[in-house]
């Protein structure tokens, strides 16, 4: 097993470098950077360049990297021109409301993406499964924060149920900050419970249909042992792969959710920086997008060995 997770482990790593080295290129092809921001509009030749070496804009682009690639890799992601904080302490202050949303959408697109999936597979051909095969093809036909849109003007301006917009900590109140999760939560998290409802149902339907079900059934195994120790089992790894792909696509994805609902996050925050062109803020918030996807795909890789017999003798060791 310990082979299997440095395999796994090494190779996250790869793609991390790989993908960093991509997004430092990529700032620095895209027109404007920080020194056309902090000059004005009437700038000097002389102020530019002045800004453009304290800034270190003037060293060749390999340089430049080898730096930032140093300096992050011991935690230091540089200080941001345009704000005048280091990006760790302007990202720290914004990553706990982004988490937050991303793992409350999770948690509600697995609970009820799982549910619906096992109530489509078991009433399968029937009125139940054609209304959320359609329910769920309208939900991924249509973009998140259009549902966000219609939530807060249902719930927020006509009802007068739930705030329009913003976050409230745990602290001030278990209920309030509730209250203002719940819509942006669910609108985030509504075409991911369409997709893995779609994934579960495939899944069961398959399963269902192997030599071992039938075996099993003929030997007297009850449905819902069937279902509990070996079916649902055997139908978890593909769920599980997209579970953790639509968490990091949610962490990286909730930008508009984000805008729609006035929430604190670092979808905003990179919108921010865009604006800004504020290069090294842009660098740092998709660097710890990154790396918390990879993370998140990582564990979801090691978790296979629970799911799956074949994963553990596979690697020659239990989990």
């Amino acid at each position: 097993m310990g082979r299997y997770v440095f395999s796994r482990f090494a190779q996250a790593l790869v793609v991390i470098i790989i993908v960093s080295i991509i997004v430092f290129l990529i700032m620095y092809l895209v027109p404007g950077d920080a020194v056309t921001v902090l000059a004005g509009p009437d700038p000097t030749p002389e102020l530019v360049e002045a800004l453009r070496v304290m800034l270190g804009l003037d060293q060749p682009l390999p340089v430049q990297y080898g730096k930032w690639a140093i300096a992050a890799m011991q935690g230091d992601l540089g200080t941001s021109p345009i704000i005048g904080r280091p990006v760790s302490e302007l990202i720290w202050s914004r990553l706990p409301a982004t988490l937050e949303l991303a793992v409350a959408a999770i948690l509600v697109a697995s609970v009820f993406g799982i549910l619906v999936g096992v109530v489509a597979a078991q009433r399968q051909g029937t009125w139940v499964d054609a209304t959320i095969t359609a329910i769920n093809s309208f939900v991924l036909s249509v973009p998140n924060f259009w549902f966000g849109i219609l939530g807060i003007l249902c719930f927020a301006v006509w009802l007068g149920w739930l705030p329009s917009g913003g976050r409230k900590l745990w602290s001030d109140g278990p209920l309030l900050a509730l209250s203002y999760l719940i819509m942006p939560a669910i609108a985030l998290a509504l075409d991911s419970i369409a997709m893995i409802a779609r994934l579960v149902r495939a899944s069961l339907l398959d399963e269902l249909s192997r030599d071992y079900v039938t075996v099993a059934r003929a030997k007297g195994v009850g449905q819902s042992r069937l279902m509990r120790r070996h079916i649902a089992r055997n139908a978890a790894i593909p769920v599980l792969t997209v579970l953790g792909l639509r968490f990091g696509q949610m962490l990286g994805g909730a930008v508009l959710i984000e805008a729609v609902f006035n929430w604190p996050g670092l979808g905003r925050l990179t919108v921010e920086a865009i604006k800004n062109r504020d290069i090294v803020l842009v660098q740092g918030t998709l660097m710890y997008f990154i790396v918390i996807y990879m993370t998140v795909n990582l564990l979801i890789d090691l978790s296979y060995g629970l799911f799956d017999p074949r994963v553990r003798s596979s690697v020659g060791g239990k989990v």
